[in-house]
Order: structure tokens, then C-alpha cells, then sequence
């Protein structure tokens, strides 16, 4: 009964730690979709630069927040595939289905855009920056 209890509580903290992995990346996306743009005080100068020369911090600070949603999503998906393996089924630990499959939605909805964002470059379509 005890081991019952420790892994429905490791199940619950696991999922805990999976949304605020992945809280840094849901924000960003967010910022991102409704176009707003926060007032960024002194780092103003180094996250906005020049039209001719990249952002290097500021891509760095969203492939860091992707990179911990991607961890989020494995600490997500530990539990349910430790519960399908003791034998029980993969709804048993329906918070971290729910949270896994809202991250798995933010980082497939984040590369998709990057995707249509880029197909016209790839394919080859002049002008396309």
C-alpha cells in the first residue's frame, strides 16, 4: 500500500516538474502568438539588434526555454511509460498524459511554424527573407 501511495505521489511530482519545465517555453510561444511585446527595460539593447546583424541572445534564450520544455516532456512521459510497463494503463496517470500531450502540442505547434515560416526558402522561391 505504501508503494501504491509513493508512486502516485512521484507521479503528481512529475508532472508538477514537467509544467514548469516546460512554463518558459509556453510563455514565449504565447508572446509570441498574440503578438505581444513586453517592455524589456535595460536587456532592450541586447535582445533587439540591428536589422543586418542576428540575435544571437535572443535565440539562445528560445532554444534554452525549448530545450527545457523537451526535458519537461521526458519527465512528462516517464511515469506513464513506468505505469504501462508495471501492467497498468497509460490513463492511469492522466496528469501526466494531459500535461505531456499540451507539451507535445506546444513544441509540434512551435517547429510546424518554423517550418512553413522557411518552406518558401527551401523550395527555392527568390526573396523569400
Amino acid at each position: 500500500m505504501n508503494t501504491i501511495k509513493s508512486a502516485i505521489a512521484d507521479d503528481a511530482a512529475a508532472a508538477f516538474v514537467a509544467g514548469v519545465l516546460a512554463l518558459p517555453f509556453a510563455i514565449l510561444f504565447m508572446l509570441l502568438v498574440l503578438h505581444v511585446e513586453p517592455p524589456l527595460g535595460p536587456l532592450e539593447p541586447l535582445l533587439k539588434g540591428e536589422v543586418d546583424r542576428p540575435n544571437v541572445l535572443g535565440s539562445a534564450i528560445v532554444f534554452g526555454a525549448w530545450l527545457l520544455s523537451i526535458a519537461g516532456l521526458v519527465v512528462g512521459i516517464a511515469p506513464i511509460v513506468r505505469g504501462a510497463r508495471a501492467g497498468r494503463g497509460k490513463a492511469a496517470n492522466a496528469v501526466n498524459l494531459l500535461v505531456a500531450a499540451v507539451i507535445s502540442l506546444l513544441v509540434v505547434s512551435f517547429v510546424a511554424g518554423i517550418v512553413i515560416d522557411q518552406y518558401p526558402c527551401w523550395i527555392g522561391v527568390p526573396n523569400c527573407d
